[in-house]
């Protein structure tokens, strides 16, 4: 059991933790940064907002249909056990099966290692934000307040 306070789990799963908790925040200030700081020549930062308008207008016609925004909360909530199920795979893994000593491995032996927790936690992440995103697109389509 002391293996799961070995610095190197403890820093994967917080920094995991920390990631899914700001990852909406980080997003707004990975835009932020782009939108006002970038060097982009100008008709790139307009071809990036060209395809934004196309990612707003595919999110709008996706809202109009409640069974794809169904589909999108089903599979959020489907990663989202699927992150919990490999995050508790590899603790069991680590504390009782061939992981045990992971802790004594070079770093980036134990980052390839741990790399599918990362990339469930990724599609996840994504998901959600697509999933909530859609949510919103959709209360505001659906209900619009009347004058």
């Amino acid at each position: 059991m002391e293996v799961i306070f070995e610095p190197a789990v403890l820093i994967s799963l917080i920094g995991g933790l920390f990631i899914a908790m700001l990852s909406k925040r980080l997003t707004r200030l990975g835009e932020y940064v782009i939108s006002h700081f970038s060097l982009l020549p100008v008709k790139s930062r307009r071809k990036i907002h060209i395809l934004k308008w196309r990612h707003r207008k595919s999110l709008i016609i996706t809202a109009r249909s409640h069974h794809k925004v169904t589909w999108a909360i089903v599979r959020c909530y489907t990663l989202l056990i699927l992150f919990i199920l490999v995050i508790t795979l590899y603790l069991l893994l680590i504390t009782v099966g061939p992981l045990q000593g992971m802790g004594k491995l070079p770093g980036s032996v134990q980052a390839f290692i741990s790399a599918p927790i990362y990339v469930f936690e990724i599609l996840w992440i994504l998901q959600k934000d697509k999933a909530q995103t859609l949510i919103k697109v959709a209360e505001r389509r659906v209900t619009k307040p009347s004058n």
